[in-house]
């Protein structure tokens, strides 16, 4: 099939080439009538237009790659492993949507080597989960004028944006969805020790019913002391293990990798949907256009769709 071009999008949407050339490159200069760009962006879906990335860049000293940095810890569990993985695939439909390319690194978290990253010119990035030590390193490595998005971390810096989910919102509806009190939480380990303490102190339980799931061992002899007890735990999949040792009626799950579906029929679920994703896409788009104020608040917290 034919690659669609800015001249057959011009021809089906009855504009310019140079109209679709200022839609399609977002150019804040040209003021475009809202009814002309709709018509433009339907016309490029329906074409399947794919953007020259090597022009762009050309024309707007711009790569057109988005990096996505994912801290990784040593011998993670499975529900570590995949707690990204919906978040990531959506993000990247997201930013090839729109015509960027992504690329996907997994840096050591204890100790991050940071030499690859340094040869991509990268026009904005997402770090995810890190450890609060590491993070300056990391944020040195580009450029001032490098969006850069912190993704599930508490970061004490105004500097720099922030998206994580309202924990303290989430275990309100959590409470408000149940018939008696919980009387434990299952926390999902973050390199980010900042934010497992925020997250327990959101929860409002006392230390000795907060258990951090660090392996399977470890989580079925906390759920047999707890056996009979209604429960929260985050992370779908650190939810599959814990079925194994208590009714999964008795626990309810804060979905936070966006994968509700996978849970026992009988488990509660507080879920967020796409939320977090649009939220960091959203942000990023605001920061790349430089004409654009961002946020107030460095910290954009995702409350569920469970109101």
């Amino acid at each position: 099939m034919k690659k669609a071009t800015l001249k057959d999008i011009a021809k089906m949407a009855d504009v310019s080439v140079a109209t679709v050339s200022y839609v399609l490159n977002n150019v804040v200069k040209q003021t475009i009538p809202d009814e002309t760009r709709s018509r433009v962006l339907d016309a490029a879906k329906q074409l399947n237009y794919v953007p020259n990335l090597a022009a762009r860049s050309l024309v707007k000293q711009k790569s057109g790659l988005i990096g996505i940095l994912i801290n990784r810890a040593e011998n993670e569990g499975f529900w570590r492993q995949l707690r990204y993985s919906q978040w990531i695939n959506r993000l990247e439909q997201l930013l090839t949507g729109y015509g960027y390319h992504v690329v996907l690194f997994g840096l050591d978290a204890a100790s991050p080597k940071l030499d690859i990253i340094s040869e991509r010119k990268l026009d904005g990035v997402f770090v995810v989960d890190v450890k609060t030590e590491n993070f300056h390193l990391i944020s040195s490595h580009f450029s001032v004028g490098v969006p850069l998005i912190v993704v599930d971390s508490i970061i004490d810096d105004a500097l720099f944006y922030k998206v994580n989910y309202d924990y303290l919102d989430a275990f309100m509806a959590a409470q408000a969805s149940a018939s008696v009190p919980f009387e434990y939480v299952i926390i999902d380990n973050f390199n980010n020790k900042e934010l497992v303490e925020h997250i327990a102190f959101a929860s409002k339980l006392e230390p000795d019913c907060i258990h951090i799931m660090q392996n399977e061992q470890a989580l079925e002899l906390f759920l047999r002391n707890h056996a009979h007890k209604k429960g929260i735990i985050l992370n779908e999949f650190a939810a599959i293990s814990a079925a194994k040792y208590v009714d999964p009626a008795n626990l309810t799950v804060i979905c936070s990798a966006g994968c509700p579906e996978i849970l026992p029929f009988s488990a509660g679920r507080i879920a967020y949907g796409d939320r977090k994703p649009e939220a960091a896409f959203q942000l990023m788009l605001q920061l790349l256009d430089h004409s654009k104020k961002g946020p107030e608040s460095s910290y954009i917290l995702v409350k569920a769709i469970n109101d």
